[in-house]
C-alpha cells in the first residue's frame, strides 16, 4: 500500500515531488536539478498565481536553456518574495 501524508513525513513527499520534477525535466535540459528545484518551490511554496507546473517549467527552463535572455518573470519572483519576505 502506498504511503499517505497522514502516515508519512511532509518532507519527504515534498523532495519525491522534487525528484520527480527532476525527472520531468530531464530531457529538456541538463541542469534538470536546478530546473526542478526552482519549479517545485514556485509552484507549491511560494504559490504564484495561475502558474502550473508546466508554464513554469517553460520559464524557468527557457531562461536556464539560454532561450530566453529576458530575466524580467524571474525577478519579478525574486521581487515578489523579497516583498513578503520584507527585505
Amino acid at each position: 500500500m502506498a504511503k499517505t501524508i497522514s502516515d508519512g513525513d511532509h518532507t519527504d513527499f515534498d523532495e519525491t515531488r522534487r525528484l520527480l520534477y527532476m525527472a520531468l525535466l530531464a530531457p529538456r535540459t541538463k541542469r534538470y536539478n536546478l530546473a526542478g528545484t526552482l519549479v517545485n518551490a514556485l509552484v507549491h511554496h511560494h504559490a504564484v498565481d495561475n502558474l502550473n507546473w508546466r508554464d513554469a517549467a517553460d520559464k524557468v527552463v527557457s531562461f536556464i536553456e539560454g532561450d530566453s535572455t529576458d530575466p524580467a518573470w524571474l525577478v519579478a519572483q525574486i521581487t515578489r518574495i523579497s516583498e513578503q519576505l520584507k527585505d
